[in-house]
């Protein structure tokens, strides 16, 4: 334990470079004992005054009831709101349109306007509680709860706030990332002659199915994106903030050329009428599909069992089970998914029809 300059404050060195912060005073209702209380690490965005300040709490409440304070006796000091957190952490970091989203629809309204030293753990949690009772999947919720965290984070690092992070002992969400529900040959037949009368949704289907790209990624295809002569569409990754690059079937090229040709270079293929230099929004297009999809493949299903459901993200999983399906390499499907580590891709691989089985009967022979 290596004692810090602020009075009864201290700290252990972790293995991993991290240290965790401790407080002691002794308890004048248990003999003086001495006692230690654990605040947190350095990497949750605790700090000694942190620690010091706790302790300060502590011995004040210790000698003079709850009623007395530190808070009690600090200058008043003008409010911050975690709105301001949020703006600085979006404009420093360049944030996505998909994080500034989920912030303006799931989080904002809850505690934007609240003083960031009134907001608590209890605070946080009956958030994700509302949220969750709306029928959002844990995936969701774990994003939400990991994007308050971050913008909290990022004021204390970078800007040295000096608070203690209310995010950090909230329990952590179970998600099952393997989704295992991709659409068949004729599902997809079925999709298509659902949607064949509205150009729109078929625009964006099919470039989803053809690509495997991302939701965020399929909106911001723009017309000097796509390459007709060679059959290819630079496609944007939003996680890496780098570009990669799709094909197109040449059906659909000859398809949508007269489209093509009515837009400016840097308008969006997947847009409205006269309209196609304004990117739509996530919530634009998930309202056309998600009833869509409903419909014909999730009737009886529980709206968490993301297992067996059909959602846009499926027509990614899609894209990649029927290229595994086809024969196609594990690396070829690597490159066309744009993962950036194969054990991303290594959950398609069970899907090639090359299982083995051919291989063993030539064996040894």
């Amino acid at each position: 334990m290596t004692k810090t300059k602020k009075t009864g404050v201290y700290f252990n060195s972790l293995e991993d470079g991290d240290k965790v912060f401790y407080f002691s005073y002794n308890d004048i209702t248990d003999n003086k004992k001495k006692k230690w209380i654990k605040v947190g690490k350095y990497s949750d965005g605790i700090r000694e005054i942190n620690a010091f300040n706790l302790r300060a709490e502590q011995i004040s409440k210790m000698q003079h009831g709850e009623d007395i304070t530190v808070i009690a006796t600090k200058k008043k000091r003008e409010i911050v709101t975690f709105d301001d957190l949020a703006q600085t952490y979006f404009k420093d970091k360049n944030s996505t349109p998909n994080r500034m989203s989920r912030y303006n629809i799931h989080i904002k309204e809850a505690i934007g306007n609240k003083d960031i030293h009134k907001i608590s753990k209890e605070t946080i949690e009956n958030l994700l509680k509302d949220v969750e009772a709306t029928g959002k999947a844990n995936q969701t919720l774990s994003s939400i709860k990991e994007l308050i965290s971050t913008i909290y984070n990022h004021s204390i690092k970078e800007h040295n706030l000096e608070i203690i992070n209310p995010c950090i002992r909230i329990k952590s969400y179970k998600i099952d990332n393997n989704r295992e529900r991709y659409l068949s040959l004729l599902e997809i037949k079925q999709l298509k002659e659902a949607i064949k009368d509205n150009f729109l949704v078929t625009l964006f289907i099919e470039l989803s199915l053809q690509t495997g790209g991302r939701f965020e990624t399929i909106l911001s295809i723009q017309k000097k994106d796509i390459n007709v002569a060679s059959g290819t569409v630079t496609l944007k990754n939003f996680k890496t903030k780098g570009t990669y690059t799709g094909h197109l079937q040449k059906e659909f090229l000859e398809s949508i050329k007269e489209h093509l040709q009515k837009l400016s270079v840097n308008d969006y293929v997947v847009g409205y009428e006269d309209a196609h230099g304004t990117k739509l929004t996530q919530r634009q297009i998930q309202h056309r599909i998600k009833p869509l999809l409903d419909r014909l493949f999730n009737s009886g299903l529980d709206t968490k069992d993301a297992k067996n459901r059909v959602v846009i993200h499926s027509f990614r999983h899609t894209f990649a089970s029927h290229l595994a399906i086809n024969g196609i390499p594990i690396f070829t499907i690597m490159d066309l998914m744009n993962h950036a580590k194969i054990e991303q891709t290594l959950r398609y691989a069970k899907l090639s029809q090359e299982n083995g089985k051919d291989a063993i009967q030539g064996l040894y022979r």
